[in-house]
């Protein structure tokens, strides 16, 4: 028992650390994109693609260690939480069930920071295309025109149908 409950506790360190290197690296894209560089924004998704696979790779032995646990202890599997696995472990070594509910803590914590920082980036991704699209609809002429356009005489001015052409090569 002793053996698989701390072989799951390394594997939530280890899980705690990608997830630091992780948030790392979503807030190196915010960066990336508020400067709008291009190639340390390239990096930084190859960069966030290891880690993920990485956290997949360390979530899968995580499982594979709580599966043979709950074999061992005789319960089924899905109620073998990490928490359920605190309680049970603290009335036989309260070392190693505070060790496991802090790493989990700060595991659980990273994750929402992680969440919290992608969201932020996404948004920051979805309103530069929207002024992409914006930018477009005023190129092609497709925007409403605005009623409180005025000329330089202080007349409002009259709206224009459509695009203008605004060069023609010959």
């Amino acid at each position: 028992m002793e053996k698989k409950v701390a072989e799951i506790h390394q594997i939530l360190s280890k899980l705690v650390g990608h997830h630091r290197q992780l948030l790392d690296a979503v807030r190196a894209e915010r960066e990336a994109l508020v400067n709008a560089d291009l190639k340390c924004l390239q990096e930084v998704v190859f960069t966030k693609q290891a880690l993920i696979e990485n956290i997949r790779h360390e979530e899968s032995l995580r499982l594979k260690a709580t599966a043979e646990l709950a074999m061992e202890w005789k319960v089924p599997f899905k109620d073998l939480t990490v928490s359920n696995i605190v309680i049970r472990v603290q009335g036989k070594d309260l070392k190693s069930a505070d060790q496991i509910r802090s790493t989990h803590t700060t595991l659980a914590l990273l994750i929402q920071r992680v969440t919290e920082q992608n969201n932020y980036n996404k948004g920051l991704v979805e309103r530069s295309l929207e002024h992409v699209h914006e930018m477009k609809r005023n190129a092609f002429g497709e925007s409403a025109p605005k009623a409180e356009t005025y000329t330089q005489q202080g007349q409002r001015a009259t709206q224009s149908p459509a695009a203008r052409l605004i060069s023609k090569e010959a």
